[in-house]
């Protein structure tokens, strides 16, 4: 309960009051020292006047003596109600805290459809605290702003009449700056003599005379600077102030319009302002003005981050946030290495009031400036520039400034021929958004790939590659298979060393690869051929076996009896009575090698969570078998395509020892790898989309540059709010695992391109609508799959879909659902569900389709919860 000391606190609580209160009878107040003077405009609700005095002041309301007795001190303030029929509410936003701290918004809507700036943009620096790095992020952005823009000038205006660190910086260069300063533009204003002509003009003029030369290590940039003062008594006897002349109604905005105009007039692209720190109302005028693009800089203590989200708090307050809105920014800086900030972005974001169809417009609002310990004692302008190149912190902020407003921005340059290239896209990407699709590529050479050929090299493959739905195992045994031996396989991505020929066997394959039968029996026919003498004459033994498993299924088996079903199905390939020994000393002398490869286990094994039948199966196989091949045989190998909750459930002793033993060769696509493939698809499917790329070696930088022109820079135009398309796609997309899908990216990309859609923007041939909504078909499809796939999560999800909507918001918390241990434990070893402190977060990849919205500042946690394991 707020306590009363003072007339002050009277005040202040009767308009929190009218603030909240649309229905109250009061058109007006005055307080002063000893009285209250209400204002009503009709008689009738004078008595409704008094009697929500009760109401919001309770036991502080006199109302036999209609006097507001304040705590403590034993003093009153009466109470005089008028009543004033023409009196009416007029609700007044002024560009200062003590004036919208009581309004439901910070902006009146006229000043919201302004654009009176946008020809000489104002970009001002505040922070709640100082000693943050807002004057040194100043100066970094305009370091960064003369090398993406050398021809395009900068108005350097130090507003902070406290503390004028630019201003001294400039007198320590002994640079001249004794010319114009803010303090006399404030007072021209104030007395209007900045409308006469004569008088613009030579302000202009004098404005040109302070320079700032920053050298970019190429050119040598002269920015116009505006000094706090000129001499000492202008600090310190201060005559006009911003918040004087915001005051005035009818100028109350003009601060923000003459510093545009001012820039304009001299030959400036844009005015960056340092804003004194803190709840300032010498920084009010600007931080208020929604024509004014704000950065505001927080360190990551918890009072500059507390402040800063009170500052935010009033800023957003009925501030729209759309595509092209000028939303306050945040840069974070002094961030310690090793630091987790998602706590304190989710914390920030908060504050923003973002509808949930824009939710994306506040996904890059937050740039990250790491601690560097050589920027805090910096005594000369030159120290700084020096110092700044070859820092994180600059390198994160010319990123910053390069995509919002550097010349060297995307173009339509090599968009051609759009609605073409969109079809040949979706016509490749159909045929391989499955494993099974019969269109003839060659595999993309991941890392795991490339990891599994250097291991097996020389001696034969005997190995399990993990690797979740959709990751590409079964991809990757059609290519084999269809390649025949291993080293036909090999001499995909590389030169072939000299040893014996290794022929590749399916031992069991997926019921459902029908599409490639054919495939498989030309390659055992053919196979079977070349080991004659070896070989036996059961060409369908690898169709036969998974009837075999079926049956054993049923049967109640302990890992002794798979183990020696899975040997005797290897020695049933060959001669019978033979050993898998003497079979071995075969090969050997022949110079062969044999290469048996299984997949398909989930098809039959969808139990193993609960199921220990099916468990030991897989034990058998994956550990014992192998193994066993390993120690013994040099000339049989296997590989077991194997999808990681089969591996999980089956073993729940030093699992992570076995999972480290193959993680090298996982199938798991790390973001930079997804992004490789789908700009591989493009090129497989439009050849000349850019010039001639070697995918085992391209940068990183290239594929996004390329991707660029595929779905633009942003999901919008480039100096937008929108999201970084590449960033948002891969967060819609990915698990908790940190992993996104083959399958996954591919089918997005097929969607992407079922139509053209309207040419929004000519840089891209992808356009955002487009983007969204394969997104969300994507969404559908995994839950789809994940139902038909893995059986012991369909009765989580259907509880989830049956639920009401207002139970679907992110986070949520372990009751909501009534899941329990088990179920947890399923969602979250296939990635879609993640427990941090207590709440529970679903991915995007799931999320559209289960319908779940994000509470306040939940949506920052669950990005940094997909995108932390980026390599």
């Amino acid at each position: 309960m707020d306590l009363l000391y003072t007339w002050k606190d009277v005040e202040r609580k009767m308009k929190r009051y009218l603030c909240d209160e649309d229905t109250s009878s009061i058109v007006n107040i005055d307080v002063y020292t000893e009285e209250i003077v209400i204002t009503v405009d009709e008689l009738q609700n004078k008595e409704k006047a008094y009697l929500e005095l009760k109401n919001v002041f309770g036991k502080n309301y006199n109302e036999s003596q209609r006097t507001i007795v304040l705590d403590k001190f034993n003093t009153e303030i009466h109470v005089i109600v008028n009543v004033d029929e023409y009196a009416k509410k007029q609700v007044k936003v002024t560009p200062l805290f003590s004036n919208v701290v009581y309004n439901k918004k910070s902006y009146e809507d006229d000043i919201l459809n302004n654009q009176d700036l946008k020809d000489c943009p104002v970009i001002a620096f505040h922070s709640y605290k100082g000693g943050v790095g807002r004057t040194l992020s100043l100066l970094a952005f305009a370091k960064a702003w003369s090398a993406n823009n050398p021809s395009k000038k900068l108005l350097i205006v130090d507003s902070d009449i406290e503390a004028p660190g630019i201003t001294w910086l400039m007198r320590d260069m002994n640079t001249e700056c004794d010319a114009f300063c803010y303090f006399d533009l404030l007072e021209l204003i104030q007395s209007d003599e900045i409308k006469e002509k004569n008088v613009f003009d030579n302000v202009i003029d004098l404005i040109r005379e302070s320079v700032m030369e920053i050298d970019t290590g190429k050119v040598r940039v002269r920015h116009m600077v505006l000094p706090t003062y000129r001499y000492e008594a202008q600090l310190l006897d201060v005559y006009s102030e911003p918040q004087s002349i915001a005051k005035s109604y009818k100028r109350k905005y003009v601060l923000a319009e003459k510093l545009s105009e001012i820039g304009q007039k001299a030959g400036a692209s844009a005015v960056l302002v340092d804003l004194r720190a803190g709840i300032s109302e010498t920084s009010a005028p600007l931080i208020f003005d929604p024509r004014v693009k704000k950065y505001i800089v927080t360190s990551t203590s918890f009072q500059s981050v507390q402040g800063t989200k009170m500052l935010l708090r009033q800023i957003c307050k009925g501030l729209p946030i759309a595509e092209n809105s000028i939303v306050p920014e945040i840069l974070l800086t002094m961030i310690p290495d090793g630091l987790d900030t998602t706590q304190i972005k989710s914390s920030l974001l908060e504050e923003y009031d973002v509808a949930e169809n824009n939710i994306s417009y506040t996904d890059s609002i937050i740039t990250e400036l790491p601690f560097a310990s050589e920027l805090i004692h910096l005594s000369s302008f030159q120290q700084i520039m020096k110092k700044l190149e070859e820092r994180q912190m600059y390198k994160n902020i010319n990123d910053f400034v390069m995509n919002r407003y550097g010349t060297t921005m995307t173009t339509d340059k090599g968009i051609k021929n759009r609605e073409a290239v969109v079809k040949k896209i979706n016509q490749l990407a159909e045929k391989q958004v499955v494993a099974e699709g019969n269109g003839q590529v060659a595999a993309l050479l991941t890392q795991p790939i490339s990891n599994l050929i250097r291991k097996y090299t020389d001696v034969v493959p005997q190995a399990v590659i993990l690797g979740a739905k959709g990751s590409g195992k079964t991809f990757l045994y059609k290519k084999l298979i269809c390649e025949k031996t291993w080293q036909r396989f090999i001499g995909n991505f590389g030169t072939v060393r000299n040893m014996p020929e290794t022929y590749i066997l399916p031992l069991m394959s997926p019921k459902n690869i029908a599409e490639i039968r054919e495939s498989i029996i030309e390659t055992v026919t053919e196979n079977f051929e070349k080991l004659k003498g070896i070989i036996g004459q059961d060409t369908l033994y690898w169709y036969n076996n998974i009837s075999e498993i079926k049956r054993l299924v049923q049967e109640k088996r302990d890992k002794v009896d798979w183990v020696a079903f899975w040997l005797e199905s290897i020695k049933n390939v060959f001669h019978d009575g033979k050993s898998l020994e003497e079979i071995d000393d075969e090969l050997q002398n022949a110079n062969q090698r044999v290469l048996f490869l299984v997949d398909g286990l989930e098809e039959i094994l969808q139990n193993t969570f609960d199921n220990e039948n099916e468990r030991y199966a897989i034990q058998g196989l994956i550990q014992d078998v192998i193994t066993d091949l390993q120690i013994k045989y040099k000339n049989i190998g296997l590989l077991v395509f194997l999808r990681n909750d089969l591996a999980n459930n089956s073993i729940r002793t030093n699992y992570e020892q076995f999972e480290k033993q193959y993680l090298s060769i996982a199938l798991k696509w790390s973001h930079e790898e997804a992004l490789r493939l789908a700009l591989w698809l493009v090129v497989k499917a439009v050849p000349d989309f850019c010039q001639s790329i070697d995918f085992d070696h391209i940068s990183q930088d290239v594929v996004e540059k390329e991707l660029n022109r595929l779905w633009g820079v942003k999901l919008g135009k480039i100096n937008s709010n929108e999201a970084y398309s590449s960033r948002w796609i891969l967060a819609a997309l990915s698990d908790f695992n940190s992993q996104l899908q083959a399958r996954d990216i591919i089918r997005f990309l097929q969607y992407a391109t079922e139509n053209a859609g309207r040419e929004v923007y000519t840089d891209r041939y992808i356009m955002p609508v487009e983007i969204k909504e394969a997104v969300q078909r994507c969404s559908k499809d995994k839950i789809e799959e994940i139902k038909q796939e893995m059986a012991a999560l369909q009765p989580i999800l259907k509880k989830i879909e049956d639920a009401p909507d207002e139970l679907k918001i992110l986070p949520f918390h372990s009751d909501t659902f009534n899941w329990d241990k088990k179920q947890e434990k399923l969602l979250s070893q296939e990635g879609f569900l993640i427990i941090d402190n207590g709440k529970y977060y679903l991915p995007e990849i799931i999320r559209h389709a289960l319908k779940f919205k994000y509470a306040k500042g939940a949506r920052p946690k669950v990005l940094s919860l997909l995108l932390k394991n980026k390599q």
